[in-house]
């Protein structure tokens, strides 16, 4: 059995390195790459009216100045059967959470071992899910500190996460930017973080 995939990977190296890396295995199969989310989208659309979409797609997460997230949100809504693996370099708690609750069928590290992103993908292919077992544990505590949030303050710690400007937060949620700035003195707080910051380097 063919495992098919496709990777989208800002740096074209780093793109090649995962391609030739994936295809050293036998059972898997490169079906396209990508260096940016109009690159992807426009390739996968070609490969969905010929009826080759892939099976997974491997992902990274920050594309210069395309977001990983966005593009899984919009991998996920237009091209369903695609299951996606997140490959990042950054693997906290609250980044896995994240990506997990926008649709990603697994997560691993850049840190970890070759043969756990091809277990990812061979896992995820046959409708599986798959998350690298260290990152497990760091997950269950990080979302049970989650749930003790208000809706709010989750909201605005999954966009400090994504590395949204609080501005930008401020606009979204329809409010000034001094209630964002309580409600992160608040998620500070109750996480025993000091700032901003922090937040990012214990959970994004």
């Amino acid at each position: 059995m063919k495992h098919s995939f496709f990777v989208i990977e800002d740096h074209s190296l780093t793109n090649l390195g995962i391609r030739e890396l994936l295809q050293n295995s036998t059972d898997l199969s490169c079906e396209g790459f990508a260096v940016s989310e109009e690159e992807a989208f426009e390739k996968l659309t070609e490969l969905d009216m010929k009826g080759s979409l892939p099976k997974v797609l491997v992902l990274d997460l920050f594309l210069g100045e395309d977001s990983g997230i966005d593009v899984l949100r919009e991998v996920k809504k237009h091209f369903p059967s695609i299951g996606v693996v997140v490959y990042s370099m950054y693997s906290n708690p609250g980044i896995v959470s994240l990506v997990l609750e926008n649709g990603a069928d697994g997560f691993v590290s850049k840190a970890s071992p070759e043969s756990e992103l091809v277990t990812a993908i061979k896992e995820v292919s046959g409708g599986g899910k798959h998350v690298q077992a260290d990152l497990v544990e760091p997950l269950h505590t990080f979302k049970n500190l989650f749930q003790c949030l208000t809706k709010n303050e989750q909201f605005v710690l999954n966009k400090v996460i994504e590395r949204v400007e609080l501005k930008q937060i401020a606009e979204e949620m329809e409010i000034p930017v001094g209630t964002v700035e309580v409600y992160l003195s608040r998620i500070c707080a109750k996480t025993g973080c000091h700032n901003h910051e922090e937040l990012i380097a214990q959970f994004g």
